[in-house]
């Protein structure tokens, strides 16, 4: 029963990471609910969100809304990012993680119910951008649950990609580190393989629709589904479903 639960929330994680973001989230607490202590449902989702982001990769690559050469410097600098806060994961601190993970997204759907009308102007120093994104690699890396936003907002904002190229980019580079970061928690022995491979296909499953979605929805979508998993994500985090007993 526990698996078919893993994998049934794993669809649902995978649909909402590749459209938005905050999957993990959601995933976190049934692995612990399942037995897992927090620094090992940490790592074990990495499986899926690995399995999750080549699936959803190689759909965004057949609909041809991938273009990867003008990624490469930022895709490098996450990728060292994320090395660097995996290293760290292992001892986080969940309670001052959610309260700050929270305000994170406050801040992140502030950013996108309220674009800021940009001007025209010169691109940022592609130094500038790598500083950006080994940053949010360090936080991909580290934390992992609610990076898909940050991805989001960044990508729309430093590089002006529209949300659908955003998470078509996005799910590129969480794919590239995520390989090194399970690499790094398996090494450790922080991996329960058989829940992470549960997970993984029902996330896989998840990525695929979650494509689709974007493609035949477009931005809209993408914005309404956003909202949504942001604006749950807080509620969980600052513990207001606990408090309604939900």
């Amino acid at each position: 029963m526990i698996f078919f639960l893993i994998f049934a929330v794993g669809i649902f994680a995978g649909f909402i990471n590749t459209l938005a973001g905050g999957g993990s989230i959601l995933v976190l607490p049934v692995l612990i609910l399942a037995g897992l202590p927090s620094p090992i449902a940490n790592a074990t989702n990495r499986v899926a969100i690995l399995l999750q982001n080549a699936t959803a990769t190689k759909s965004f690559h057949k609909h041809n809304v991938l273009n990867i050469k003008p990624i490469i410097h930022i895709t490098f600098a996450a990728i060292i990012g994320a090395v660097v806060g995996s290293f760290f994961a292992i001892k986080i601190d969940s309670v001052l993680f959610d309260k700050i993970l929270g305000i994170v997204l406050i801040f992140i759907l502030f950013m996108m119910l309220s674009p800021i009308k940009k001007k025209k102007t010169r691109s940022l120093p592609k130094w500038v951008e790598f500083i950006i994104f080994l940053a949010v690699g360090f936080y991909g890396g580290f934390i992992q649950a609610g990076v898909g936003f940050i991805f989001l907002v960044t990508l729309n904002l430093v590089e002006d990609y529209d949300l659908i190229r955003a998470n078509a980019v996005k799910v590129v580079i969480i794919l590239c580190y995520t390989i090194l970061s399970v690499i790094i928690f398996a090494i450790s022995g922080k991996i329960l393989w058989m829940y992470g491979l549960v997970l993984a296909c029902g996330n896989s499953i998840g990525a695929y629709i979650g494509v689709k979605a974007t493609i035949t929805g477009g931005e809209k979508i993408v914005k309404i589904v956003l909202t949504l998993a942001i604006v749950i994500a807080c509620l969980k985090l600052f513990g207001v479903f606990r408090l309604i007993g939900i």
